[in-house]
């Protein structure tokens, strides 16, 4: 019968028990880690479910961008939502673009962005409320003051997401 550890300090013969060891903690660090941050919680079939609504504020676009936004287009995150739309733009509110400017005496004064719009995008989205948080198609998680760079089929943009509902 063989023994556990040989002469060598080897498990069974073949591999080292500083090696053995080092796994073993690699294994238990990665259990307790995946355990704290309960990484199967957005793929819980119990979260609540229903329809979500965000808000997101473009700031200082060109005419052209916010005339490409149209209610009914289908919106995406551009690095995060693997290919998966991540909502449907509802309504879209365009006002003028303020801008600090430095006035020739050196005051700051916010006036007008000329030819620039704020662009405020209502989007109603398909998601669940799991562990207080908005989740869209399970994976893709809201944050209210998170930049991120979306995309509809006509333009590309970073805007701020403002309030969730």
């Amino acid at each position: 019968m063989k023994k556990i550890i040989d002469e060598h300090g080897r498990v069974f013969g073949k591999v080292s028990i500083i090696d053995f060891l080092v796994i073993l903690i690699v294994v238990v660090v990665g259990v307790a880690l995946y355990l704290r941050y309960d990484v199967l919680n957005p793929t819980d079939s119990a979260a609540e479910t229903g329809s979500i609504t965000y808000t997101i504020k473009i700031y200082g676009v060109r005419d052209y961008t916010a005339n490409a936004l149209k209610a009914g287009d289908a919106l995406f995150d551009k690095n995060n939502s693997g290919g998966y739309s991540i909502g449907t733009i509802t309504d879209i509110a365009v006002s003028d673009a303020k801008k600090i400017s430095e006035t020739v005496d050196g005051k700051l004064v916010l006036g007008n962005y000329a030819a620039h719009y704020d662009v405020t995008v209502t989007v109603t989205a398909h998601g669940a409320l799991s562990g207080g948080r908005y989740l869209v198609n399970k994976t893709y998680e809201l944050n209210t003051n998170s930049n991120r760079t979306f995309l509809t089929k006509f333009c590309t943009f970073e805007a701020t997401i403002m309030e969730i509902e």
